[in-house]
C-alpha cells in the first residue's frame, strides 16, 4: 500500500503527479486545496472551526490504507502528513518558474479573457509566501525524516521522468 504526500509551490506540477500516480497506482486523491471550496467548509467561518475541521477530516484521509495527498493544507499540519507517509514528494520549484507556469495556465483557463492586474499580484505574492515560508519546513521536515525506516523522500528540483519515479517507488518496499 502507498502512502504518499505530494508538497509544492503554486503550479509546481503537484495535481497533474497526484493524479498521474493515484491512476497508475490505483490508489484514492485527495486534492487538500480542494477542500477549502467545499460548501461545507465555507460555511465555516471561524478560522480556528476551520481548522478544527480540516485537521479532523486529514485524519480520518491519513489513517487510511492507501492515498495520494495534495496541496497546501494549513502549515501545522505537515509534520503530521511527514509521520504518517512512506512517500514524500517535495517539487522544489523556482518562484519564477511557478509565475512563468501560473501566466501560462491562466491563459489557458481563459483563452480570450485577460488575466487581471489583482489575480497576478495576488498569486505572485502567494508563490513568494510559499518559498520564504513554507519552502524552509518542509526542508526542515525532510531533514527530520531523511533516513527513517520505511519513508522514501524525493526533492525533486527539476523535471521528473514519472515511469522512472514509478520504477522507483515500485521497486521499494511499497509494491
Amino acid at each position: 500500500m502507498y502512502k504518499i504526500v505530494i508538497l509544492g509551490n503554486s503550479c509546481s506540477g503537484k495535481t497533474t503527479l497526484a493524479t498521474q500516480l493515484s491512476e497508475k497506482l490505483h490508489i484514492p486523491i485527495h486534492h487538500l486545496d480542494l477542500w477549502f471550496r467545499e460548501p461545507k467548509m465555507r460555511k465555516i467561518t471561524q478560522i480556528r472551526q476551520r481548522k478544527r475541521y480540516f485537521k479532523k477530516r486529514l485524519e480520518k484521509v491519513l489513517n487510511t490504507a492507501s492515498w495520494v495527498i495534495e496541496g497546501w493544507g494549513y502549515l501545522d499540519t505537515y509534520d503530521v502528513r511527514f509521520s504518517k507517509a512512506d512517500i514524500i514528494i517535495f517539487l522544489d520549484v523556482f518562484p519564477q518558474e511557478s509565475k512563468e507556469r501560473f501566466l501560462i495556465r491562466e491563459q489557458n483557463k481563459q483563452m480570450y479573457i485577460k488575466i487581471t492586474e489583482k489575480l497576478t499580484k495576488q498569486s505572485f505574492y502567494k508563490i513568494d509566501k510559499f518559498h520564504q515560508e513554507n519552502r524552509p519546513i518542509i526542508l526542515d521536515l525532510f531533514q527530520k525524516y531523511e533516513g527513517e525506516l520505511g519513508k522514501s523522500l524525493f526533492h525533486i528540483a527539476r523535471k521528473y521522468n514519472l515511469e522512472q519515479l514509478l520504477a522507483t517507488l515500485r521497486n521499494g518496499k511499497y509494491g
